[in-house]
């Protein structure tokens, strides 16, 4: 079958809906259909990846449009210029709003959440308004709602009587788990010597708490790695920089990518994700596919994925996040059972494989 996703950013420049896209189409490439991917970016072009057909659009300069635009724009694409598209897949409620134009013409439609948008702390109350707004028309515009995390699966179905379905984001097992690149000897890294931070720097995501939790910690021979960026909002990455300055033990990468990122998810003695809000974070089961110990805020989205089997944090609170920073180090041996645990969790729930038959199930359910 032939599938358009829409809703998303440049594909060489992986974020989560990103990764999302990307690992579930190259399964679906494997299993015989044929997905195409709209992206916003900064040029004009198509290309081939790994069998995906990918479309970018150059994006508009107004940040509010931009979604809204591209949307109609690659709905139209998809409608008129591909050969049978069936489905059309749109990647949050932005996007979303041109989803009426495809079931004009008979198309089967579902929209996918990747998280409650409207908690994030950097829209202002009237943009939390105007997204809460958007969700409750798209609810009687778009019969089928896919979310990521049961957790939101939940929230619709409570809030706006609305039944989803979740299909909860994966990861590729690691074929090495003790890959080393240039980038560890790069920022004197040694294995099983620092906490690793790895996402986009937002507010919501918490790193100045982390930040700051490690500072007061005091930890005798750790460093603290923040791997991400975000070009967006360059006063808040400035004040991360600001945060750690006189902390020589406190390393920002940037953005980091393939090997790279794994040799830092190997390598590293812990993983923090210490956020106010996620979807399902791929991140957070990346970290864990490497069997590594997790330091995690305790909201839903992240219990679902670790169950029990995480060093669980107040959300915004510094002092329990450097209680629980010295507590991993005192216990470093014992946590090797969760994260034993944590790797079976994978298996078991979050493969790509799995997550992409029960996507296509879930496709075949909807086409009558």
């Amino acid at each position: 079958m032939k599938i358009a996703f829409i809703g998303g950013r440049d594909i060489h420049q992986i974020g989560g809906i990103e990764n999302y896209m990307f690992n579930l189409c190259g399964k679906l490439v494997e299993m015989g259909h044929e997905p195409i991917v709209y992206c916003e970016s900064n040029i004009n072009k198509k290309e081939m990846l790994n069998g995906i057909s990918v479309i970018y659009w150059k994006s508009p300069k107004s940040y509010y449009l931009c979604k809204t635009y591209l949307s109609i724009k690659s709905t139209l694409n998809a409608l008129f210029f591909q050969k049978k598209v069936q489905y059309f897949h749109y990647n949050a409620v932005g996007p979303g709003w041109a989803c009426w134009i495809p079931q004009l013409f008979g198309r089967k439609v579902l929209l996918m959440g990747h998280g409650l948008e409207w908690k994030r702390p950097r829209y202002t109350y009237i943009q939390k308004i105007m997204i809460k707004f958007l969700y409750y028309i798209s609810i009687h515009i778009i019969k089928n709602f896919v979310m990521v995390s049961q957790e939101q699966t939940d929230y619709f179905l409570s809030v706006y009587k609305k039944k989803c379905i979740t299909i909860p984001t994966a990861v590729n097992l690691p074929k090495i788990k003790n890959i080393r690149t240039p980038i560890i000897d790069k920022y004197g890294l040694e294995n099983n010597s620092f906490f690793l931070y790895l996402g986009r720097l937002i507010q919501d995501k918490n790193p100045d708490y982390l930040i700051k939790a490690f500072i007061k910690a005091k930890l005798n021979n750790k460093k603290l790695v923040i791997a991400g960026s975000n070009d967006l909002m360059p006063k808040y990455v400035e004040y991360l920089h600001k945060l750690a300055e006189g902390y020589p033990d406190i390393i920002f990468t940037g953005n980091v990518y393939g090997e790279d990122k794994e040799a830092l998810l190997s390598n590293c003695l812990g993983f923090c994700i210490v956020s106010t809000l996620e979807g399902l974070s791929i991140s957070l089961l990346e970290a864990m596919s490497y069997g590594k110990p997790i330091i995690a805020s305790d909201i839903e989205a992240n219990k679902e994925g670790l169950k029990e089997n995480g060093i669980y944090v107040k959300c915004e609170d510094v002092d329990d996040l450097c209680d629980k920073l010295q507590y991993f180090c005192n216990n470093v041996e014992s946590l090797s059972i969760s994260s034993a645990k944590n790797i079976e969790r994978i298996k078991q729930y979050f493969t790509w494989d799995i997550v992409a038959k029960k996507y296509i199930d879930y496709l075949y359910s909807i086409r009558k």
